[in-house]
C-alpha cells in the first residue's frame, strides 16, 4: 500500500457520509489499495496485481473494521451500485478494484478532484490528452520491467522427493506455498512418512477434515501430529468380554487416548468434557466429528 492517498474537503458532502458503515469500508478500500504494479500469489498461482486493487475476504475486513460481514456485504454492494468499486469474487477470495484510484493519488501541485464519482469513459479532452502525452523515460522503463518480468516468471521447479510427498498427501492444494516449507524441513523420509500416515487417518469421507499441507508443515505441526495423535498402540490384557467388544464397536476404537486424539483432530477446540461424555455414552467417534454436538443430545429428560 502506498503512504498517502488524497482525502479531500468536498467527502464531508459525500452522499454516503451519513452512512458509517459503508463510509467505514469505503475508507478501508482506500487505504488497501495497491498504488503500484505488483506480483501476488492467488488462486494457486502469480497474478499481477493492478493499481487501485486489492484482494480481501468478509473475514479478514472484519478482522481490520470491526464490522459485522452483512454490514461488510451491504457495504460492498453499496459501493458497486454507486459506481465507486467493482467486485470478482472467488472461493480464494475477492478481487476489489476502486474506481478512478488516480483521483486519489494526485501529485502535489496538481489540481484535485472532487470526491464524486464519474463515469470511467474518458472525455474527449482527456482522450486527446492521452494520445498526445509523451511517456517520460521512468514510464517507459516501468512499462519494461512490468513486460520482463510477465515473461521471464516461471514455475517452480520442484523435486522427486517433493513430488513424491505430494502424491501421498490427502489434501493437494496451495502447492506452491507447501514447496517452500517442505524445502525448509529437510527431512524428505520422514514428511514421506508422515504424508503416508496422514493420508491413512484422513482418507475418504474424512479426507475433507485433513490441513492443507501448508499449514500443518509450519511450525512443525507435522511432527507433533506424528508423537501425539499417531494411534497408540494395544495394551496387553486379558481375552475382552463380549460386553467390551460391543463398546469397542460402537466406539469405533478401544482406547480413550485415541478417541479423543483423532476427535480433537477434527475440532481442536472441542470441550474435553464433551468428548468424555460421548465416550460414556458409547457414541461412534465420527457421530462426533460429524456433529460435535450430539452428545449433548443423548438422553434428556422429556418435558411435561
Amino acid at each position: 500500500m502506498s503512504d498517502w492517498f488524497k482525502y479531500y474537503r468536498s467527502s464531508a458532502e459525500h452522499h454516503l457520509r451519513c452512512r458509517p458503515f459503508i463510509w467505514i469500508y469505503w475508507i478501508h478500500c482506500l487505504e488497501s489499495a495497491a498504488w503500484k504494479e505488483h506480483t501476488v500469489f492467488w488462486k494457486g498461482e502469480e497474478f499481477l496485481l493492478q493499481r487501485g486493487h486489492f484482494i480481501s475476504t468478509i473475514a479478514k475486513d472484519k478482522g481490520r473494521n470491526g464490522l459485522s460481514p452483512s454490514q461488510i456485504r451491504n457495504a460492498r454492494k453499496v459501493l458497486k451500485r454507486c459506481h465507486m468499486i467493482d467486485i470478482q469474487s472467488s472461493r480464494q477470495g475477492t478481487l476489489i478494484k476502486v474506481n478512478n484510484w488516480n483521483d486519489f493519488q494526485v501529485r502535489n501541485g496538481e489540481a484535485p478532484q472532487t470526491m464524486q464519482h464519474k463515469d470511467d469513459t474518458p472525455t474527449a479532452h482527456e482522450r486527446h490528452t492521452n494520445d498526445t502525452r509523451t511517456a517520460t523515460t521512468e514510464e517507459r522503463k516501468k512499462v519494461k520491467k512490468e513486460r520482463k518480468k510477465r515473461i521471464t516468471t516461471d514455475a517452480p521447479e520442484y523435486s522427486d522427493e517433493f513430488e513424491s510427498f505430494w502424491n501421498e498427501y490427502p489434501k493437494r492444494e496451495d502447492k506452491a506455498e507447501a514447496w517452500e516449507l517442505f524445502k525448509k524441513i529437510d527431512l524428505n523420509e520422514q514428511l514421506l512418512d508422515f504424508a503416508k500416515k496422514y493420508a491413512a487417518e484422513f482418507k475418504g469421507t474424512r479426507k475433507q477434515y485433513a490441513k492443507k499441507a501448508k499449514y500443518i508443515l509450519r511450525n512443525q505441526e507435522w511432527l507433533s501430529w506424528m508423537n501425539g495423535n499417531k494411534p497408540a498402540p494395544a495394551p496387553k490384557s486379558p481375552k475382552r468380554s463380549e460386553e467390551q467388544d460391543q463398546l469397542a464397536k460402537a466406539r469405533g476404537c478401544t482406547d480413550f487416548s485415541f478417541y479423543r486424539a483423532i476427535i480433537k483432530a477434527s475440532h481442536p477446540n472441542l470441550n474435553p468434557e464433551m468428548i468424555s461424555k460421548a465416550w460414556d455414552l458409547s457414541l461412534h467417534y465420527k457421530t462426533i466429528i460429524e456433529d460435535p454436538n450430539h452428545a449433548n443430545h443423548q438422553h434428556r429428560p422429556t418435558q411435561n
